[in-house]
């Protein structure tokens, strides 16, 4: 082989991994970039009053921009409720598997009306009662973005049927703003 076609040959190379970079990890990469926990925790609290505290964010950032799980404790703002909230996002222009991970995940208790449910793909929204505690869950799916909410909140002191519904609204508009939030990255 001469040189003039081995140069040729390398140049090709170098060409076509240039753009299989870009493609992936570049402007033209495939998977949407989802905003981070810590960008979570800054938003809450103007969708939520309340004391949150980020106890968990995986993956590291540097290793996916397209997927978080975060939990937070929480406090409402006149600290009668109190639980745990998680949060997962995807991010992906595969807008199939969105839908299905959203229609797949376990939705415990009993479904209840999700007001911002038409913005969306698929939106589910549920919750359970178990002793002094209620659990609510919210999966959705946009055409480039996927969120599950769980909450799980308690207080004793209060009815049954206001900690119910203070844990649905909540869980929701933490989606709604998950779902709508642009990382800064």
């Amino acid at each position: 082989m001469s040189r003039r076609m081995l140069a040729v040959v390398a140049g090709v190379v170098v060409v076509a991994l240039g753009l299989l970079g870009a493609w992936r990890w570049g402007p033209f990469g495939d998977d949407e970039i989802v905003p981070s926990c810590s960008e979570l925790a800054g938003a809450l609290p103007s969708v939520v009053e309340g004391a949150w505290t980020l106890t968990r964010a995986e993956p590291k950032r540097e290793s996916s921009k397209s997927l978080v799980n975060c939990e937070f404790d929480f406090s409402s703002a006149e600290r009668s409720y109190q639980g745990k909230i998680a949060v997962s996002l995807t991010g992906s222009d595969d807008e199939a598997y969105l839908r299905n991970t959203a229609t797949e995940g376990p939705c415990y208790g009993e479904a209840v009306p999700y007001p911002s449910a038409a913005k969306y793909r698929v939106a589910r929204s549920c919750s359970e009662k178990i002793n002094e505690k209620v659990f609510a869950g919210v999966f959705v799916a946009s055409d480039d973005r996927y969120a599950h909410v769980y909450a799980d909140f308690s207080n004793p002191g209060s009815a049954v049927e206001q900690l119910v519904e203070y844990a649905n609204t909540t869980a929701q508009r933490i989606t709604d703003r998950a779902m709508t939030l642009k990382s800064a990255e």
